[in-house]
């Protein structure tokens, strides 16, 4: 039986249905129940800043987090199960502050101001606040280095790169559209969300995120070779989640109204594969 603020931090990451779960579900205890926390902490805040409507109300639960994060750090009392696992996690693995607030600066640049046809400077930005942060993180746990960024930051965006065209039409639903302006301009699309939805290049656009998506998977695989095979089977796995995700759109006609998902089979047919190889190393 796991402890009261384990189990209650490990209902939050089986509610979400996440193919993370899966990956984090191979690490040994005590880097599972870390990840368990990160990844509770990422919905949690995650689902503020989709979920509440009020911007007010927003915006003070998330600066809420903040505060509650400056208090773990300085080891003051903690008031819920997610904020003790936190600290556990965060004194075991020596985890940055800047990496959690980081999060939750992502977070805020959808609260604070709707998220619409941003530069490319600033897509990366909030690639790098919402994804790439909990790369860093994650790399801690696994007991990887700081050698290890650049296979975080590359895995970070071409997940986040990923979930932009999977979830397109849920954001349209929220009023924010994530393709950079860059995109458009290729294809010279006025910035206007009916306008992107009716245009006969949408599809090309589209594909053109995953391209990029790609290159930064493929940028990822590269960095593996540096890596130590037996501390990246976990975020290893969690890519043959995504990669299947990317691979049902890419070079694929999307649809915008139903969002693209793993089937029980689909995610089968990964973990078979993945233990088949993980018996090869």
């Amino acid at each position: 039986m796991l402890p009261s603020d384990q189990s209650e931090v490990q209902k939050i990451v089986k509610k979400s249905g996440s193919s993370f779960y899966w990956g984090m579900k191979v690490l040994p205890s005590s880097q599972m129940r870390a990840m368990f926390s990160i990844y509770a902490y990422c919905r949690t805040v995650d689902d503020i800043a989709d979920d509440i409507k009020d911007k007010k109300l927003r915006q003070r639960l998330l600066t809420e987090w903040e505060n509650k994060i400056n208090k773990i750090f300085k080891k003051k009392v903690f008031e819920s199960a997610l904020e003790r696992e936190l600290k556990i996690s965060i004194e075991k693995f020596d985890l940055k502050k800047n990496d959690f607030l980081s999060i939750i600066k992502g977070m805020k640049m959808d609260s604070d101001n709707t998220i619409v046809f941003p530069s490319k400077k600033k897509l990366n930005q909030y690639c790098d606040r919402v994804a790439v942060a909990v790369g860093y993180l994650s790399i801690r746990i696994f007991g990887l280095t700081d050698s290890a960024k650049e296979y975080a930051l590359y895995l970070g965006r071409a997940f986040q790169l990923t979930n932009i065209v999977r979830d397109f039409g849920e954001d349209l639903d929220r009023g924010r559209c994530y393709i950079s302006k860059d995109y458009l301009e290729k294809y010279s699309i006025r910035k206007d969300m009916n306008v992107l939805v009716k245009s006969p290049s949408l599809q090309k656009l589209l594909q053109d995120v995953l391209e990029d998506a790609e290159t930064y998977f493929n940028k990822a695989k590269r960095e593996t070779l540096k890596l130590d095979k037996n501390k990246i089977l976990a975020p290893e796995l969690m890519k043959l989640f995504y990669y299947k995700i990317f691979k049902k759109m890419y070079a694929k006609n999307i649809s915008i109204q139903e969002k693209v998902r793993l089937s029980v089979w689909d995610k089968l047919i990964i973990l078979l594969n993945f233990f088949v190889r993980k018996i090869g190393y």
